[in-house]
C-alpha cells in the first residue's frame, strides 16, 4: 500500500464529495486512480495502433508509387 500526501484543495473537495454522496474517501481515491489509469492505458493503445496504421499507410503508399 502506499501513502500520498494530497494539497489542502484536494483534500478539501474529497471530504466534501465523500460527505455529499457517501462513498468513502478511499473508494473515491481508487475509482479515479483506476479510471485515470485506465484512460492512460486506452490512450497509449490508441497511440500504438494510429502508428500502425501510418505505417502500413506509408508502406502501401510506396507501393502504390513504385507501381506508376
Amino acid at each position: 500500500m502506499s501513502t500520498i500526501t494530497l494539497s489542502p484543495k484536494i483534500d478539501r473537495e474529497l471530504k466534501s464529495l465523500s460527505r455529499s454522496t457517501g462513498v468513502t474517501q478511499e473508494d473515491l481515491l481508487f475509482n479515479a486512480l483506476t479510471y485515470y489509469i485506465k484512460s492512460v492505458e486506452n490512450k497509449l493503445l490508441l497511440k500504438d495502433e494510429l502508428e500502425m496504421w501510418e505505417k502500413i499507410s506509408d508502406k502501401d503508399l510506396l507501393g502504390f508509387e513504385k507501381q506508376l
